[in-house]
């Protein structure tokens, strides 16, 4: 018995010296594991969900310039649309008109609408459509798949599309429905 005592003893004492120390030495703190920073100390931090919240909500348009068919300066069409941005990013846009000026896809049908996820990228102030559904040639000035440079207001946004080359061919504006 007395023997078994002893051996049960040696194995606590010997399971004793096998357990994990500290990570750190006492007295001093353990590294991050990481190196993390607190929202706000970068500038940026927090800016793309601001500008979805700035950006949420119904847009009536009020003014569309674009680049007329033959190419040229920007002239302004006479339109009617609705822009919508939702809680998710996604965006859709429902626009008519039947001025002459106004780009080829706009005259191919009695409404232009496409939909798809706003993608924002905020030090560009620009946003561009995934995921696009929609009756828009690709081609076309208006294609969905152009980036889009923002300006967003309280109670204005204007978007600019640009080609592939960056140029701006249509310019449109629109305010916050109340």
């Amino acid at each position: 018995m007395r023997v078994r005592l002893l051996a049960l003893l040696a194995v606590v004492i010997i399971a004793a010296g096998c357990s994990p120390g500290p990570m750190s030495k006492p007295g001093r703190a353990a590294p991050p594991m990481n190196k993390p920073v607190a929202l706000g100390d970068d500038p940026s931090s927090g800016n793309v969900e601001l500008v979805r919240r700035r950006l949420f909500g119904t847009w009536d348009l009020v003014s569309l310039e674009a680049t007329p068919p033959g190419g040229g300066a920007r002239a302004q069409v006479t339109a009617t649309g609705t822009l919508v941005y939702d809680e998710y990013g996604n965006l859709t846009i429902d626009a008519h008109t039947t001025d002459k000026d106004a780009p080829v896809a706009a005259r191919e049908v009695s409404l232009v609408t496409f939909s798809g996820r706003a993608v924002i990228d905020v030090p560009k102030s620009e946003l561009k459509l995934m995921a696009l559904t929609g009756n828009v040639d690709p081609n076309e000035v208006l294609s969905p798949e152009n980036r889009r440079k923002f300006e967003v207001t309280d109670e204005t946004l204007k978007l600019s599309s640009m080609d592939k080359s960056g140029a701006v061919t249509s310019v449109s504006t629109w305010r916050r429905r109340k």
